[in-house]
């Protein structure tokens, strides 16, 4: 990890850069910079963690504006990524659509976490979260996924339902320009569109067996033409079959104030205050249902592995900074 960014008085740097995670199958390094929000009043015993995601093609900018927000209301660390294809365009070729983009998250968790350790900052990692819009609203279900005992709760707000099909190949008006013949650069295998898939049956039985308590709250227009809320709406019953209980909000004109909430659309209203008015409960401090982890998957040295046609997806948290690869079979 290296300081970019540390102002005179400030315990916590406000830009780091960290080694993100190398592209499946390469050995290549690369480096990713985050930008991170500090409590105002400071951090203390009960200051928590939030990783706090952009959408689809933007970068860190897009939603730093929330970070102060959240981090004052809800006195969290608000991590907020420019991770793996941050400002992407069409025609940038295919888009990884949160798995490697995910592994940046957290291996930003992983690195401010560590700092605050390191230099005996009190926090309480028990209190650990995510939220994000569209694409950020996709990675926090994938973190959510990849890291199944970490997280307390994570809000998606009008997230992707995963690489779909319709996504996958620009059947709707999004295009993650991927290939369905065998033979191109750009082939969208099974395994990648089910480890994606994080309404998955079979792996949702595994997340239920790490973390049952876990929460997620979905806040999707039913009017969204970007991301599928046909689509959310079945995740959210795949995540109810597995055991979970999630919270499920799919705004209709009815649920319009007009102020927070301003559309049945993809763009929802002013997501900063979504966040607080649909995660409050179980993210603040003394929240109704507050939602606490016992141990993450840092602490337990987790070996994730999540089967997948052809081969298996493992996510090794034993070594430090976690680590993602795909075994076929």
């Amino acid at each position: 990890m290296k300081i970019i960014k540390q102002t005179a008085g400030m315990i916590v740097p406000e830009v780091i850069v960290i080694e993100g995670h190398a592209l499946l199958g390469t050995a290549d390094p690369r480096e990713v910079e985050v930008h991170i929000a500090t409590p105002a009043a400071g951090i203390n015993e009960n200051t928590g963690l939030m990783l706090v995601s952009h959408n689809w093609g933007g970068t860190w900018e897009m939603c730093w504006d929330w970070c102060p927000i959240i981090a004052n209301k809800f006195n969290l660390i608000c991590i907020d990524t420019d991770y793996y294809q941050s400002g992407w365009k069409q025609g940038d070729g295919m888009y990884d659509h949160g798995l490697i983009q995910a592994m940046d998250c957290l291996r930003a968790l992983y690195e401010v976490r560590k700092y605050l350790m390191d230099n005996n900052i009190i926090f309480n990692c028990r209190r650990t979260y995510a939220a994000g819009a569209s694409g950020g609203g996709n990675i926090s279900q994938m973190v959510n996924k990849l890291a199944p005992h970490t997280f307390g709760c994570i809000i998606d707000m009008c997230g992707m339902p995963g690489l779909t099909d319709s996504v996958a190949y620009g059947m709707g008006r999004l295009n993650a320009e991927y290939s369905k013949d065998p033979q191109a650069e750009n082939y969208l295998a099974k395994h990648m569109q089910e480890i994606r898939d994080f309404g998955n049956p079979e792996h949702l039985k595994i997340q239920y067996s790490c973390n049952p308590d876990n929460q997620v709250v979905i806040v999707h227009g039913v009017n969204d033409d970007h991301c599928s809320c046909p689509d959310k709406v079945r995740i959210f019953a795949d995540m109810l079959d597995a055991g979970f209980k999630p919270e499920g909000y799919f705004i209709t004109q009815g649920m319009v104030d007009g102020l927070i909430v301003t559309g049945t659309g993809h763009a929802l209203g002013d997501r900063a205050y979504i966040i607080g008015q649909y995660g409050q409960q179980f993210i603040a401090e003394n929240g109704k249902f507050v939602k606490l982890t016992e141990k993450d998957d840092f602490d337990l040295q987790s070996l994730i592995e999540y089967p997948v046609t052809g081969g298996v997806y493992r996510i090794d948290y034993g070594k430090g900074s976690p680590v993602l690869t795909f075994d076929a079979v």
